[in-house]
Formats: C-alpha cells, sequence, structure tokens
C-alpha cells in the first residue's frame, strides 16, 4: 500500500544515503523507482531499477515518468585529500543536477528535494551557522553544490514544481566508511593521533535523521524553495567523539596527542608531497582542518517550519555503528 499515494524517484540509490533511503520508503510501502549506475549494489528488491549515469536523457525521462517525488542524491562528493577536483565536481554536482531538472521539467514531478552539503555555505566558522547566513563556500566541491541549489530554485518557480533543499554535515552510519569509521579503525588499532586539545566542535548528522528528514519534508508546502540545514542536534567535540568510540569498542582510553604546530607542519608536508607527486596523501591541510577547526549548524529552521526533530545521535546510535564494523573484520 502507497502511504501517500504518489511515485518516488531516488537517484544515486545505490550510494551511502540512498540505500537507507530506499530501504525505508520500501518498508512503507512506497511506489518507488531508483536511478543507479551499478544496480548490483542496490539495496532494494522490489523497486524499479534505471541503471545509467545522469547524463542519459532518455533514460532519465523514463526515469521521472510518472514520478511525483524526486530525491536527487547523484553528487560528486567531497574529498579531503583531493580538493582540487574542479572539472568533476561541476560536471556531475552542477550539469548532472541540470540534466535531471531538464527532464522533470516535462513530467507531472510536483517536488525535487535536493541533498545538499553545509559546505555550500562555509568550510568552518567560529559562530554557530544557520540558513540566514551569506553562503561563502571556498571550494571547489562547495561551489558546485551552490550552484546546483541555485538551479533547483530556479527550475521549481519556472516549472511549478516545490523544491527543497537539505544541507548535510559529516553524515555518519553503519554503511559509510567515511571518517567515522575512520576514526573507529584508528582507534581500534592504537593510530588514532588527537590533534590539538580536541575541544573544537563540530555537527554531524546519522543518516537515519537525513532520510527522517527527506521524508518530513516530501510534498509539504511549507518546505517550498525553503533550505533546510539537518544535525544531530548536538554539537560534538573531537574528545566527545573519542570517548563515545572508546566505550563503544569496550576499550580504555589511551589518547595520543599532537601539539597544533606539529601537526601542522606534517599537514604542510603532505600538501607539498601531493603537489610533486600528484597522488593525494592521507594526511594534508584538508585532513588537519576537519580534526582541528569549529564548524557548527543550527538546525532551528526545520524544527520550527516543519516540526522535525533529530531522533539519532552518537551516544545512541554507535553500538549500532561498531557492530556493523566489527562485522567487516570477520569477513
Amino acid at each position: 500500500m502507497n502511504p501517500w499515494g504518489f511515485n518516488i524517484l531516488v537517484t544515486g540509490a545505490s550510494g551511502f544515503i540512498g540505500q537507507h533511503l530506499v530501504r525505508r520508503l520500501e518498508k512503507q510501502g512506497s511506489n518507488i523507482k531508483v536511478l543507479v549506475r551499478n544496480s548490483k549494489k542496490t539495496a532494494n528488491n522490489n523497486t524499479r531499477i534505471f541503471e545509467c549515469d545522469i547524463f542519459d536523457e532518455k533514460v532519465l525521462r523514463k526515469a521521472v515518468d510518472e514520478v511525483n517525488v524526486v530525491f536527487h542524491l547523484v553528487a560528486k562528493t567531497h574529498d579531503s585529500k583531493n580538493i582540487d577536483n574542479t572539472k568533476d565536481y561541476f560536471k556531475i554536482n552542477v550539469e548532472g543536477t541540470k540534466r535531471l531538472l531538464d527532464a522533470c521539467s516535462i513530467s507531472s514531478i510536483k517536488h525535487f528535494v535536493y541533498f545538499s552539503s553545509v559546505k555550500a555555505m562555509a568550510e568552518e566558522s567560529e559562530s554557530t551557522l544557520d540558513e540566514t547566513c551569506i553562503s561563502k563556500p571556498i571550494t571547489p566541491y562547495g561551489e558546485s553544490k551552490l550552484l546546483a541549489e541555485r538551479l533547483v530554485f530556479d527550475y521549481g518557480k519556472k516549472y511549478g514544481f516545490k523544491t527543497t533543499i537539505l544541507r548535510l554535515p559529516l553524515v555518519y552510519g553503519p554503511g559509510n566508511k567515511g571518517n567515522v569509521y575512520k576514526m573507529i579503525d584508528a582507534i581500534d588499532n592504537r593510530r588514532f593521533v588527537m590533534m590539538g586539545n580536541g575541544y573544537n566542535k563540530r555537527s554531524m548528522v546519522h543518516v537515519g535523521n537525513v532520510v527522517d528528514a527527506g521524508i518530513a519534508v516530501m510534498n509539504r508546502k511549507a518546505a517550498d524553495a525553503k533550505v533546510y540545514i539537518i544535525t544531530d542536534g548536538i554539537d560534538y567535540t573531537v574528545r566527545d567523539l573519542y570517548e563515545i568510540i572508546v566505550k563503544g569498542l569496550g576499550k580504555k582510553a589511551f589518547p595520543f596527542y599532537a601539539p597544533i604546530g606539529i601537526a601542522r607542519i606534517f599537514a604542510i608536508a603532505g600538501d607539498i608531497g601531493s603537489m610533486v607527486t600528484g597522488m593525494p596523501l592521507p594526511f594534508n591541510s584538508g585532513v588537519l582542518g576537519k580534526l582541528t577547526n569549529p564548524f557548527v549548524f543550527s538546525s532551528q529552521r526545520i524544527r520550527e517550519e516543519i516540526g522535525f526533530e533529530s531522533k539519532h545521535n552518537l551516544y545512541n546510535t554507535m553500538a549500532e555503528t561498531i557492530r556493523w564494523y566489527k562485522s567487516l573484520k570477520h569477513v
């Protein structure tokens, strides 16, 4: 039984967020189409699959046919080891989004939900940022996401469908081998080094909250032409994250500290090494920034306008993530 009475397309359905979103929609009995590059990676069993890239106009038109809501997740994601990959960011995030919007412009779409990034606003900030702040992205990735957001709003206004932007900070949860996974692995193998004092705060969001937020804004008039920042509603320090992971692993705390001055020297060496070799090294200024710079956001707007509250956080989900991490070690 379709609980909302309309059809849904999820692009990037084989990705981390996409798989979680599709599973939730399937569980709720939605009529779903998915757009993927590799159908073997798609988590669903009962949806209609369109296997292509975002530039296949013929398939895109078939995919959006009779669709009312689009969740757009296809993206070239941010890579702190290789932030200057400008061509791919703009090709996929901007031009790819435009191709999908072109197809939507001649379809029956009612609502286009675009999953963006807080990096469309900034890379770091000493103060808490919200949707009213002026966006000043400083990386090609952030610039590409902001341009894609503007395209979404422009097409919605021109062709008469609702549009919503969900800006996400670092997303974590089972299935994501990103920063949190890497930190779990480093702590588990006694390789983690605390850069500086570890008291810098950063906003994060569990994938469950991302999925919940997407469903919460779906076809909501109040969400039309709006940008919403989605977070856990908790600002974590690196120390908080370290202690939560240590507890989840059942280990004793044994943090190693690196003075920030020494860390910067190694980061600069990584930058130089990357330029010389043409290959991204595992530690550079971008990675150091993630570990030491504050980056905090408010998700008050979506609470006030949509009534959305995040249910998941590091404290009540780390055990699940640790179980997933350990399951990979036994494969």
